[in-house]
């Protein structure tokens, strides 16, 4: 299944390295790709047989720490 995320920072963050430490941080039978960049967002699209609300939860934890600190899951 195939979730998309939605992530949003301060426009002068980057949006492509917040992608790529969320995807190094998922487990290991997660995939995921960046779908769109912009100014202060990223949408990523994950695949995982997990739940939407566990999807989200990993999600939070990878952002709560210090590297992402200031983005947020909308």
């Amino acid at each position: 299944m195939e979730h998309r995320v939605r992530l949003s920072g301060a426009p002068e963050a980057a949006p492509e390295l917040a992608c790529l430490r969320v995807l190094s941080q998922l487990p290991p039978n997660w995939s995921g790709e960046i779908r769109e960049c912009g100014t202060g967002y990223a949408i990523l699209a994950l695949r995982t047989d997990a739940s939407a609300e566990d999807v989200a939860a990993r999600v939070d934890e990878v952002i709560a720490e210090l590297p992402l600190r200031g983005w947020k899951r909308s």
